[in-house]
């Protein structure tokens, strides 16, 4: 099991937290080996949007970024995107 966690640096937050959420349900419900992902704020960085995902496999993560969620989603919330980290963590 992997669990990313995705870092993005936003223009609106305000705008962008119903994008993100829409994007994250679709993720959850259709791309292979995704077992759920969650969007976070921190309070203290309001240009800050955080998912958590947790996939079978950092390669199920890698296929979903070139898949048929990202295509459908990613353009709308590039409006509001400055940059982004992923962390890859592995199941001890």
């Amino acid at each position: 099991m992997t669990t990313v966690i995705t870092t993005n640096i936003v223009t609106d937050r305000d705008a962008y937290l119903p994008l993100a959420k829409a994007f994250a349900e679709d993720a959850a419900a259709h791309d292979k080996g995704c077992h759920g992902m969650k969007v976070l704020v921190n309070p203290e960085a309001q240009d800050e949007v955080t998912f958590v995902s947790h996939w079978d496999s950092q390669e199920d993560f890698l296929a979903h970024v070139q898949g048929d969620t990202f295509k459908k989603h990613i353009p709308g919330m590039g409006a509001y995107y400055v940059s982004g980290t992923d962390t890859f963590l592995e199941e001890a």
